[in-house]
């Protein structure tokens, strides 16, 4: 049985009616969400006006936020006012992890060489959370704190690539959740020893190691997930961008 928008989404709890830009992100970040969890299914038409009157604003808050869905890469614009969550698409997977693995493993090692030692501090706690009951338990708190890691060994790289690689982030996310999310329990648990792994080459200040080890972790999640979705499908971009993430990480000293 195929739900309604007005039976998936919420209305928006606003205390005070918001001005258009403010309440445009509300209603972004409430679209982003469901499309990230896979409640948005991909291939899901959206509409301007579905959308407006399920969560109980106006169309232009509506037609602002999914003018940055698109940009972001999770929706595809449709006639008539409507939209299209983007579809799974190994192509789209093979080049955005591609992408990602060069500009993470580059991101890593920059900010290796300047991470002081309380970042390398609060980088641990994060590791020690994602190995706790509560995060093996819980594919919400892991996918929490799985965003936060990742931002955090690319701190150093300055705003405008943390913010591109976010973006890439996100798109990748999506296809995890959607097509895994909480529905496969323990899925999230098998990338735990990487993550130990990179941190320790991040705490002993290896920045050509951890680069390497950033775009592998990368990597293997990006084949593995091709594998199980389009087992015919050459992931050459994939296997390309690795050696390159790997031969410049390392020139990073």
């Amino acid at each position: 049985m195929t739900l309604s928008l007005a039976e998936i989404l919420k209305p928006i709890d606003r205390e005070a009616d918001g001005a258009g830009r403010r309440t445009a992100i509300d209603v972004y970040d409430v679209l982003q969400s469901y499309i990230l969890d896979g409640t948005l299914r991909p291939g899901m038409i959206v509409s301007q006006v579905a959308i407006a009157e399920a969560l109980q604003v106006s169309r232009t808050p509506v037609r602002e936020a999914m003018r940055m869905l698109q940009e972001g890469g999770l929706l595809t614009g449709e006639p008539n006012y409507r939209s299209r969550v983007v579809e799974f698409d190994p192509v789209d997977i093979d080049a955005l992890y591609a992408k990602r693995i060069v500009l993470e493993a580059l991101g890593v090692a920059m900010t290796v060489k300047r991470l002081e030692r309380g970042g390398v501090g609060a980088l641990e706690a994060i590791v020690l959370s994602l190995e706790s009951p509560k995060a093996h338990d819980d594919f919400a708190e892991w996918q929490r704190l799985h965003r936060q890691f990742h931002r955090t060994i690319v701190a150093g790289a300055g705003a405008t690539m943390m913010a591109d690689l976010e973006q890439l982030e996100k798109r990748s996310e999506r296809y995890q959740s959607a097509y895994k999310g909480a529905h496969l329990p323990g899925w999230w648990q098998r990338g735990e020893a990487e993550h130990r792994e990179l941190f320790e080459a991040i705490a002993k200040g290896d920045a050509s190691q951890a680069g390497e080890l950033a775009g592998r972790h990368l990597a293997r999640t990006a084949l593995e997930l091709l594998a199980a979705l389009a087992p015919e499908y050459d992931s050459s971009r994939v296997r390309d961008s690795l050696r390159f993430a790997a031969a410049g990480a390392k020139g990073i000293e």
